[in-house]
């Protein structure tokens, strides 16, 4: 009987100073402790005042040999029940790491995300895998797989593109230094090169800006030769006069 006693008050003595040390920051339902959630079991924690959201943490069976376990964070009724993860230095000074909202968004660093992934700081990857989606840098509205609103600094751009080869194949059309004066009178610019407006409205494409200033360059190429040519002549009727 005695034993019996002292267990008693060993144990009340344990309740109390639990109750004592926690009850402030943890509250656990003492009286319905376990409760079932599907094929499993939950432990229910609840918060200071009957205003706080049920948290609580279950083994949930999703069939044989499927099983989650699941942390619920409230009912997400005004969109702000999340799951934090940080540190604290001491009793007052808590910062705040890792934050999982009910709506799907994670933020790191920051207790406000406003897209699925908000990291306040440095991302370093051995490798950066998006699919189904565009990317943009310092735009929120990508238009293309890569959008980026800024300069870019490479050591090497490689772009897979079309060449202009073709300016010196026989059946080329070069047109005459009078039809290209022409076309630079009336349209501004030298043919099948975008104007001002155009390029400021849509920009350039890289691979073909390049394939068409090759075009030009070829074609010059071709100019000079035929002027060449000219000149050799026009130097040769000038000796055969002078003989």
């Amino acid at each position: 009987m005695k034993k019996v006693l002292f267990v008693s008050l060993f144990l009340l003595a344990c309740s109390n100073l639990y109750s004592q040390s926690f009850s402030k920051e943890l509250h656990i339902d003492v009286d319905t402790p376990l409760k079932w959630e599907g094929w499993g079991g939950a432990l229910v924690i609840n918060g200071v005042g009957t205003y706080t959201d049920r948290i609580f943490i279950a083994k949930y069976c999703l069939g044989d040999n499927q099983t989650q376990m699941r942390l619920n964070i409230g009912d997400d009724k005004w969109g702000d029940d999340c799951a934090v993860i940080g540190t604290q230095d001491d009793a007052t000074n808590w910062r705040g790491l890792f934050y999982f909202y009910n709506n799907g968004k994670v933020g790191i660093n920051t207790s406000v995300p406003k897209k699925e992934l908000d990291v306040k700081g440095t991302i370093r990857a051995d490798s950066l895998l998006i699919t189904s989606g565009n990317v943009g840098i310092g735009t929120e509205n990508p238009q293309n797989k890569l959008d980026v609103n800024g300069t870019i600094r490479a050591k090497e751009i490689l772009v897979e593109s079309n060449w202009a080869d073709f300016v010196f194949k026989r059946n080329y059309k070069l047109p005459t230094l009078r039809e290209v004066e022409e076309y630079i009178k009336e349209k501004g610019t030298l043919p099948n090169v975008p104007s001002e407006e155009e390029v400021k409205a849509n920009g350039v494409s890289v691979g073909e800006t390049n394939a068409l200033l090759l075009q030009k360059i070829e074609e010059l190429t071709l100019y000079v030769i035929q002027q060449q040519k000219e000149i050799e002549e026009l130097k040769l009727k000038k000796l055969d006069k002078n003989r």
